[in-house]
C-alpha cells in the first residue's frame, strides 16, 4: 500500500516537472529567474567616465555634467589644486574607488557645487562645507552651529571638527557614509575612535589646556571594554553599550562646563544614565569619574583601593605559581631519580 502510494507522488511530481519546464523555457528561452524590475520614475545614475582603480568593478555615480572625466582621472591629480585662504592647497580629485559606498553617491556632483562650479568662488573651509551641509540637513545644521564645536568655528577658531570630520573616517566630503552601515566612522563601533582623531591627540588637547585622556579612559571603562570586544560588522542590536555621542550628545554636543550639558552636575548626570540604567538612583552616579585620572589628591581612596588590588592580585599569581611549580617538584624529581637509578643499574649489568 505504502509503494503504491509513493510510486503515485513520484509520477505526479515527474509530471509537474515535464509541464513547467518547457513552458517556463518558450517563455524566455532562458532558465526560470526571477528579477526586481526597476521602479518606474527612478533615476538611474550614469557610471561616469571616471578611471576607477581596478578596471573590472563598476564606478556608479550620479554624473550628469561628466565631471568625473577630469576631476575622476588620477592622472591629472598634480594638475588640479586649490588654494585655500590659509595658504594651504588641496588636490581636486575625487577617488571614485573610495567613494563607492558614499551615501551622496547618488546625486550629482553640481548638487553641492552649484550648476557652474567653475565660474563660482568656492571658499574651501570648514565653515563653508558646514554651510553647504546645512542646505540640506537643516535640523543637524542649527544644532552644530550652538554646539561646542560649531560656535568657535563660527568664531574664528579653525581647530573644531566640521560636518566631514565626524562623517567620513579621513574628512572627505565625498566618502560620507550612512550612520548605520557597520563601516561607517559614525557607527557606534567606530565613534570613540572618531572622536580620537582629536581627542586623543595631544598637541591639540594641550592647547585648550584638556588633560584628561578621554579615549583612553573611556577605553577602560566597562562600556569601552564591551564596545571593543564586540565583533566588527556586529549588528546595531548587539552594540547596546554607551558611546560618547550617549552621553554627550551628537550634533549639540556642549561644553561640560554648560548646565544645561548632559553631564554636568549630578543631577544631569544622573538623568543621562537613566536612558540606559532606568533604575539608577543619586548612589549610581556618585562614583562616577568622568575621563579624569584618579591619584592620591583626587579619590584616594579609589586609588590607593585600585593599588592595593593590584598588589594584592599580583602576589596571589606569583602564590598561585609557586604552588604548581612546587607540586611539579615534588612529583618530577622522584621520578626523575628513579629514572638515574635505573640507567645506572642497567650500566653496571
Amino acid at each position: 500500500m505504502f509503494g503504491i502510494a509513493f510510486a503515485g507522488l513520484v509520477a505526479l511530481g515527474l509530471a509537474a516537472w515535464l509541464y513547467a519546464g518547457p513552458a517556463a523555457s518558450a517563455d524566455t528561452g532562458t532558465a526560470d529567474v526571477t528579477t526586481s524590475p526597476v521602479p518606474t520614475g527612478s533615476v538611474i545614475p550614469s557610471t561616469g567616465p571616471a578611471t576607477p582603480s581596478d578596471p573590472s568593478v563598476l564606478q556608479m555615480f550620479a554624473d550628469q555634467n561628466q565631471c568625473l572625466s577630469c576631476h575622476g582621472d588620477p592622472a591629472l591629480t598634480g594638475l588640479m589644486t586649490k588654494q585655500r585662504p590659509d595658504g594651504t592647497s588641496i588636490a581636486l580629485y575625487v577617488d571614485t574607488a573610495g567613494s563607492t559606498n558614499s551615501v551622496h553617491r547618488y546625486k550629482d556632483c553640481t548638487s553641492c557645487h552649484s550648476s557652474k562650479p567653475h565660474e563660482v568662488e568656492t571658499p574651501l573651509t570648514k565653515v563653508s562645507l558646514s554651510e553647504k551641509c546645512g542646505t540640506c540637513h537643516e535640523y543637524e545644521y542649527a544644532q552644530y552651529k550652538a554646539s561646542v564645536h560649531g560656535a568657535p568655528l563660527y568664531n574664528g577658531n579653525s581647530d573644531p571638527a566640521t560636518c566631514t570630520d565626524c562623517h567620513s573616517a579621513t574628512s572627505n566630503p565625498h566618502n560620507v557614509v550612512r550612520v548605520l552601515d557597520p563601516s561607517a566612522s559614525t557607527y557606534p563601533k567606530n565613534i570613540a575612535q572618531t572622536c580620537a582623531k582629536c581627542h586623543d591627540d595631544p598637541t591639540l588637547m594641550d592647547k585648550y589646556g584638556i588633560v584628561e585622556k578621554v579615549y583612553a579612559s573611556y577605553m577602560r571603562s566597562f562600556h569601552g571594554k564591551a564596545m571593543k570586544l564586540a565583533p566588527d560588522g556586529a549588528p546595531i542590536q548587539q552594540l547596546n553599550t554607551a558611546t560618547c555621542v550617549n552621553c554627550h550628545g551628537a550634533h549639540n554636543i556642549a561644553s561640560v562646563s554648560d548646565p544645561k550639558a548632559p553631564v554636568a552636575g549630578m543631577n544631569n548626570l544622573l538623568e543621562t544614565c537613566k536612558t540606559c540604567h532606568a533604575d539608577a538612583g543619586p548612589e549610581f552616579v556618585k562614583g562616577f569619574l568622568g575621563h579624569k585620572a584618579v591619584n592620591s589628591d583626587f579619590m584616594p581612596e579609589v586609588y590607593w583601593g585600585g593599588r592595593a588590588f593590584h598588589i594584592f592580585s599580583r602576589a596571589m599569581l606569583a602564590s598561585g605559581m609557586l604552588i604548581v611549580a612546587g607540586s611539579i617538584s615534588l612529583r618530577s624529581v622522584p621520578w626523575v631519580t628513579r629514572r638515574i637509578k635505573r640507567r645506572k643499574k642497567k650500566q653496571e649489568d
